[in-house]
């Protein structure tokens, strides 16, 4: 059978490719993945002046096998700019010729995919079926810590989208796009979970977890482990305080607590409160930007892995911790019932005191962390990327020969 001719927006790739995480790990490691399709010939289509695309492909050996397959459209992404009447009006006038411009030429290929990228109306016009992943709606129903030019462009792009399938990350990200967008009732959303990286796995070797330790200043021979970018939204606050009541009940002297992750809004908040501390300020450490490989190291010599926070898309690092054994404690809220199942202790995001009680279960009880490491693992066999990329390429392959 003839492969499906997919136009694979790289734009997150471009700009971000060589050192982003996120959404353009979601982007790298499915382009790589949709590459091996059997099913599908795979074009990058740039759409963007922005960034550095041929870079990217030769940092990740893909240069040989894709310079000649390269689509070039750099004006598409100034038809995608509404937030203002002069830039709606200058975007339709830029449709109009950028249609005939590129239109032929996209009616040359079969689909169209885009990984966090608003898709040019000259794509909707041309014959192309479009598909598009929504990873959460953060800037529209949790909005602290995002840039508000950011959550105004991105609720108009999601406003005006209309892709022939969306692709949603969970359940509970399909339910959000449905309650913000209900004319999107009548069109396919597609569940397809993320997987996390193989590096992510149990490690025995002593030495290399405590060199790790010693590298970010981890002196006790316990820790917690929390691991986010630090806004508001991720709750570290709720955390420390939940953090030093276990302390205070338990008189531990032999655990701390581990934040990792880069700084964002809501620093200040934390760092108050730690600063605000009259004791156990010795048992938190921030490490802030940690080095991926270091990662799984911080993981498997964790206690347990705690994420508190308020709203989730769908909870990757929840994924990362039950791959390595590590104990998970997260938030009952949002997306992250379907990643952890029943392999996690829940709490609510803003009672401390359950908290406090968990970490103190994890503490006291060895079966406790040995029951939720083995659940853990088995919960996290049941993600993987190749089954995100089959379902990707299945969608597809439907709805274009349909």
């Amino acid at each position: 059978m003839k492969k499906i001719k997919l136009l694979f927006d790289v734009e997150q790739l471009s700009t971000n490719g060589l050192s982003g995480t996120g959404v353009v790990r979601v982007a790298d490691v499915l382009l790589h993945k949709l590459l091996e399709s059997n099913e599908l010939d795979v074009y990058p289509i740039i759409t963007s002046k922005r960034g550095d695309f041929a870079a990217y492909m030769q940092a990740k050996g893909l240069y040989s096998a894709l310079k000649e397959k390269i689509v070039y459209m750099p004006k598409l992404k100034s038809t995608t700019k509404n937030q203002w009447w002069y830039q709606s009006l200058r975007s339709k006038v830029l449709t109009l010729i950028y249609h005939f411009k590129y239109g032929h030429e996209l009616n040359r290929y079969d689909a169209y995919l885009s990984i966090f990228s608003p898709i040019s109306p000259v794509v909707y016009r041309s014959n192309l079926k479009t598909f598009m992943i929504i990873h959460d709606l953060i800037p529209i129903y949790y909005p602290d810590g995002c840039n508000n030019k950011f959550i105004v462009k991105f609720t108009d792009w999601i406003k005006r989208s209309h892709p022939d399938t969306y692709f949603c990350v969970s359940n509970y990200t399909i339910k959000d796009l449905r309650r913000f967008k209900p004319d999107t009732a009548h069109t396919p959303a597609q569940r397809i979970y993320l997987g996390a990286d193989e590096k992510f796995k149990p490690i025995s070797d002593e030495k290399l977890i405590n060199n790790v330790k010693q590298k970010y200043h981890i002196s006790t021979p316990k820790y917690f482990l929390a691991v986010s970018e630090i806004t508001t939204r991720k709750n570290l606050t709720h955390l420390l305080k939940a953090f030093v009541q276990f302390l205070e009940k338990t008189d531990a002297e032999d655990i701390s607590l581990v934040l990792v992750g880069p700084v964002r809004k809501g620093y200040i908040d934390v760092t108050a409160n730690i600063a605000n501390l009259t004791k156990f300020k010795d048992k938190i450490v921030q490490t802030g930007y940690v080095d991926d490989s270091d990662l799984p190291l911080l993981y498997n010599g964790a206690l347990a892995f705690i994420y508190p926070s308020l709203y989730e898309g769908f909870g990757l690092p929840i994924l990362e911790a039950m791959q390595c054994g590590t104990p998970v404690i997260a938030t009952d809220n949002t997306s992250l019932p379907e990643v952890g199942g029943s392999a996690v202790l829940y709490i609510d995001g803003k009672d401390e005191n359950k908290t406090a009680a968990q970490l103190q279960e994890i503490y006291n009880n060895p079966q406790t962390v040995e029951k939720l490491s083995e659940k853990g693992r088995q919960q996290a066999r049941k993600f993987n990327w190749q089954i995100t990329a089959d379902i990707i390429t299945q969608t597809i392959k439907n709805r274009v020969i349909k």
